[in-house]
């Protein structure tokens, strides 16, 4: 009878993922060769379509963050997951934005009554697979994890994270212009110039406002990442009406902020400015929030004449 209860038990977990791969996993992927003790932290956030998966991974290592947009497969008879072309930093590589080995994530889901995982290895492809090594992993379901990422709770606990010269801190003193503007030819002010410029052309257009978000903390993570086919689309990004980044690529790489809400207005606004549309207009992006315990994910979609906002209260 027991035995049987057991069965009971253990096909009641595994019926009761029917789901299938979609939720955050998060674990950690060890370096699959002998004497190195080189890891990285991992978060998945992935959504299903039948057999299509989409979403973000993200990690941590050697104190840098790094997000990238995916898509790939989920065989629902075989549990098996597959998404090529991921960047993950070479385990040997003298600085964390260093050399990238490209790897295949190919993994399987198992169920018991212990909990739900995803099993299996980060593989390179092709010539570099005897230079880069596999990279296994087991994920554990965080679907009712109170936190938003059980890696910013290693963040929080051990300190890994720092920000890098990839991270844009955002304050209302600061204008972050990227290193293809060559500032060194121009004159002191070009870069108020450069931020001025755009402003004047941000306040030409219509503001849409698509989504209100109401966030536990007054300090929030935001990424940025092209949504749908890399099509060469540029941002500017606002903080309430100002400038706090210009002429930014969407890639399925994020652009990474960090903001203050101000705590004396009503609400914060966030706005994406469409320098261009790219080959396949609109410009669109995916934004994703992070609060510290909640994730939202956001849709903006701009065009050469109107801006797309999303309004942010912190919850009393």
């Amino acid at each position: 009878m027991r035995a049987l209860l057991t069965l009971i038990c253990f096909f009641g977990t595994i019926s009761g993922f029917s789901q299938g791969i979609k939720g955050s996993w998060f674990g950690s992927a060890d370096v699959l060769l002998g004497g190195s003790h080189n890891n990285y932290l991992v978060e998945l956030d992935l959504k299903q379509e039948n057999n299509e998966v989409k979403g973000i991974i993200s990690y941590y290592f050697k104190q840098t963050y790094q997000s990238f947009y995916v898509k790939g497969t989920y065989n629902p008879r075989t549990r098996e997951v597959l998404i090529k072309d991921v960047p993950i930093t070479y385990f040997r590589a003298s600085a964390a934005n260093g050399v990238e080995c490209i790897m295949d994530l190919r993994a399987l889901i198992t169920a018991s009554r212990a909990g739900t995982n995803i099993k299996g290895v980060f593989s390179t492809q092709g010539k570099y697979k005897y230079t880069c090594p596999d990279i296994a992993f087991d994920f554990v379901y965080g679907e009712q994890l109170d936190t938003d990422s059980l890696i910013e709770k290693f963040a929080a606990v051990k300190k890994i994270w720092q920000p890098s010269e990839e991270d844009i801190v955002v304050n209302d003193s600061k204008v972050y212009v990227p290193d293809s503007i060559d500032l060194k030819v121009k004159e002191p002010s070009a870069e108020k110039m450069e931020a001025q410029k755009i402003l004047e052309e941000f306040n030409k257009r219509k503001e849409v406002v698509g989504q209100e978000i109401l966030v536990e903390s007054d300090s929030l993570r935001l990424t940025f990442y092209d949504n749908g086919i890399v099509d060469g689309d540029s941002i500017s990004v606002f903080f309430n009406k100002e400038p706090v980044a210009i002429h930014q690529s969407l890639t399925e790489r994020g652009i990474v902020f960090y903001t203050v809400l101000d705590p004396e207005r009503e609400y914060n606004e966030l706005s994406m400015f469409a320098e261009n549309l790219g080959s396949i207009p609109p410009n669109t992006a995916l934004m994703v929030i992070t609060d510290g315990v909640n994730r939202y994910e956001v849709f903006l979609s701009s065009s050469l004449t109107q801006n797309s906002t999303v309004r942010i209260r912190r919850k009393r």
